[in-house]
């Protein structure tokens, strides 16, 4: 049982929704409370679809956005008809933090108790009003106005008919509104990213005073003082450019030769270094233009002392047009047109690499996704020219990024992870693209490419402003125990698994205190299939792993789940195991077969049994003295639907 699954993984999904369903209204009955089942796959679906996909992450903003918008958009029923639907959430929230399956980086469970009621007294209103709607809701929502049952196809189809052949009115305006708004919310889900491991803040900061982008920064702003005239065209004048070329050490050339003729700059637009940092200056908003004269933003004294805070502002201008390409020839108009597409996905691309990646095969991407945004079919005589003309400008791209501070550029042999795609059976990228990669990664050294850690800190921020997900080690040091294992099970490497609980052990009194509380929050875990990948990261962490699975077999609780591990790496022989361990062993395998592929599944394994074996099973399993009541009472009632 897991909490995030990849949008293809559809059977692994739905079964996860089906198992928390079930137990949820168990959970629920038990109490005296009533559930709406919709309500609950809603949640899920809400989650499921977003663009981080954490189906136990939750905030007010979300509870808010999920009752008030997703619902009332979706749910094609009155507001009496959902009248369950908030105080479902509220239960389901509880159930998560009860079963410990609540990601830590959510809000407290107070916050969410307070903002389900909060959004409660709004939700009726938020039903019944048709702005709120999706398209699909807006047309079933009609048909039941006008006594159509839209559970009836047909029925539906013969209105919708008669909608068309204008018999019934509707508000097409509001219908076009419903269409363009739903076109502009479509999102999706984002790549997962890698955790990362980033420097203290203190460290950050000190890289952030040393770059060079916030000296010059700086300089500027202090330079431009009290005010600076412009010229007409709103450019730097060509004698302050000079002063600003030396005082800013920016590299440009005030004169140079060409055709054997010397040519001097006639205006700051000569100075592309200068006018770039003119540029992003204006876009950080530490600098504007007031009557023609440039000044300094009175509200951005603050970011300019704070280097950390004024370098994240700099970098985040960069992916605008206009600014780090020259305006000729085509191809780098084409890089530049596209520059707000390409470059935040080569950062995203970059971050969290555990190797620093080839330049060939990120100037490759950018090309072919600059070519599909742009529309441009080129000659096939001319491309190759294009091509490497659009790479040469890219890595000029880059080389501006490492000037600032956000790219290291180094060359050197390509890991082969950044190979092992490259086979004609990928369908990602096309034959002459496979091979040209294949040629220029078969050097021995090759232009690579990684973030710097403020680059690293700055792409996440984005990330984490996006809604995205995006781990870095160590911050899950003050996290409850079977928080921590819980998201490094799902997100994390090998690597970063053990760094992350290492990291917690030691936040947490070392190994002889903390180990033990982390196997107990293996043993409370009420799904055995999450228990099992818990624990396996865990002792996968450790350097004495094999011994502290040989020491849980006994455990009541994690026994059938240490011994099931050892048999499945090879370190325990079946033959090894007495009759008990055996019973409790295939008793483990049915439970988590139920998880996973949910009651139909399993009774449809069991139908395969001869019926003497089939009874002789249930009653082996009722009387095995596994652990889990709960997996228990659902496998005897798959056993008696079989049996019925």
């Amino acid at each position: 049982m897991r909490t995030y699954y990849d949008e293809d993984d559809y059977e692994g999904y739905e079964a996860a929704q089906d198992l928390l369903v079930r137990r949820l209204t168990t959970w629920a009955a038990a109490q005296g409370r009533e559930i709406d089942p919709y309500a609950v796959i809603s949640a899920l679906e809400f989650r499921h679809t977003s663009i981080d996909g954490r189906l136990a992450y939750w905030t007010a903003a979300l509870v808010r956005d999920f009752l008030l918008s997703y619902v009332p958009r979706t749910l094609s029923a009155t507001a009496d008809d959902a009248v369950l639907v908030p105080g479902t959430l509220l239960l389901f929230l509880r159930y998560l933090h009860e079963t410990e399956l609540a990601d830590p980086m959510g809000d407290p469970l107070t916050d969410l108790e307070d903002a389900v009621a909060k959004a409660a007294s709004e939700f009726p209103a938020a039903m019944a009003d048709e702005r709120d709607f999706g398209v699909g809701k807006y047309w079933v929502m009609t048909a039941i106005r006008h006594g159509v049952d839209p559970a009836d196809s047909d029925a539906m189809n013969a209105f919708l008919a008669e909608v068309r052949a204008g018999k019934y009115s509707y508000d097409a305006e509001l219908l076009a509104d419903l269409a363009a708004r739903h076109l502009g919310e479509q999102g999706g889900r984002a790549l997962p990213q890698l955790p990362v491991s980033l420097p203290a803040e203190a460290e950050l900061v000190d890289a952030a005073e040393r770059s060079s982008l916030v000296v010059k920064l700086r300089k500027f702003v202090e330079w431009v003082g009290d005010g600076r005239a412009l010229t007409g065209t709103g450019t730097l004048k060509l004698a302050d450019g000079r002063e600003l070329v030396s005082l800013l050490d920016t590299g440009d050339r005030l004169e140079w030769e060409l055709g054997g003729e010397v040519q001097r700059a006639r205006s700051s637009a000569d100075l592309p270094n200068l006018r770039i940092l003119f540029e992003i200056a204006m876009r950080a908003r530490v600098v504007r233009v007031v009557k023609g004269k440039l000044v300094r933003v009175a509200k951005a004294a603050p970011l300019v002392k704070n280097a950390l805070a004024l370098w994240a502002a700099a970098f985040e201008t960069l992916p605008e047009r206009g600014l780090l390409v020259k305006e000729s020839p085509g191809y780098a108009v084409l890089l530049d047109n596209c520059l707000d597409l390409v470059l935040p996905d080569v950062l995203n691309t970059v971050y969290g690499m555990p190797e620093p990646i080839p330049v060939v095969r990120l100037a490759e991407s950018s090309w072919l996704a600059c070519l599909e945004s742009a529309y441009v079919d080129l000659d096939p005589a001319t491309e190759p020219m294009w091509r490497d003309g659009f790479a040469g400008e890219f890595r000029q791209l880059l080389g501006k990024l490492a000037g600032f501070g956000a790219v290291e550029l180094t060359t050197g042999p390509a890991d082969p992870m950044y190979t092992m795609d490259l086979v004609p059976e990928n369908p990602e990228l096309p034959p002459d693209v496979l091979d040209r990669l294949r040629r220029a990664l078969e050097a021995p050294s090759v232009d690579l490419v990684a973030l710097t850690p403020l680059a690293t800190w700055a792409v996440r921020e984005r990330l984490l402003r996006e809604g995205r997900f995006a781990p870095v080690v160590g911050e899950l040091a003050d996290a409850a125990p079977a928080a921590v294992l819980g998201v490094v099970s799902e997100h994390f490497d090998e690597e970063a698994a053990a760094a992350e609980i290492g990291g917690w052990l030691a936040a947490h009194g070392g190994r002889d205190v903390g180990l033990p509380l982390l196997v107990d929050a293996v043993r409370r875990c009420p799904f055995r299939t999450r228990a099992s990948v818990m624990l396996g990261i865990l002792v996968d962490s450790l350097p004495d792993g094999r011994a502290v699975l040989d020491g849980l077999r006994a455990d009541p609780a994690l026994g059938p789940i240490a011994t099931q591990l050892l048999v499945e790496r090879g370190e325990l022989a079946l033959e090894d195991l007495d009759a008990g361990e055996s019973l409790l062993g295939i008793t483990e395998q049915f439970l988590g077969l139920l998880e996973t592929a949910g009651p139909e599944a399993t009774a449809a394994t069991l139908a395969e049994l001869p019926a003497a074996e089939r009874v002789h099973l249930a009653e082996a399993i009722s009387a095995s003295g596994h652990p889990d009541e709960v997996g228990l009472a659902e496998l005897a009632e798959v056993f008696e639907q079989v049996r019925g």
